[in-house]
């Protein structure tokens, strides 16, 4: 982080009273976001905990570094998409479009017509 982006943000993080770590109820709600889009940001490496937590363990997250993350238009851009991503992989899922080995439905549809005939 480049000197300038860091005064702000030590600047913002003392005017708004926040703890030096954040749980991810803390970082969801400045997100603007549900805990699990937080855990989806860690998962694939947006959001980096404190230390090195186990999977099942309570997850830290540095206000100083959030609140320097949220200031970059970029990285929100990329986060808006990570998160975006994989609940319309998961609803695919869900709702069957997606087959057993990651197929698209419509292979699917084109395997039930063949046996159909």
């Amino acid at each position: 982080m480049s000197d300038e982006l860091i005064k702000t943000a030590l600047t913002t993080w003392a005017a708004k009273d926040l703890p030096a770590r954040l749980l991810a109820g803390q970082v969801a709600k400045l997100l603007n976001c549900t805990t699990d889009d937080v855990a989806i940001l860690a998962s694939a490496g947006k959001l980096r905990a404190l230390g090195k937590p186990k999977p099942n363990s309570v997850k830290f997250f540095s206000s100083i570094e959030l609140i320097a993350l949220l200031a970059d238009p970029d990285w929100l851009d990329e986060a808006t998409k990570t998160i975006s991503q994989y609940w319309k992989r998961k609803n695919a899922r869900r709702n069957g479009a997606i087959g057993k080995k990651g197929e698209g439905a419509e292979t699917a549809d084109t395997s039930e017509s063949v046996v159909a005939q």
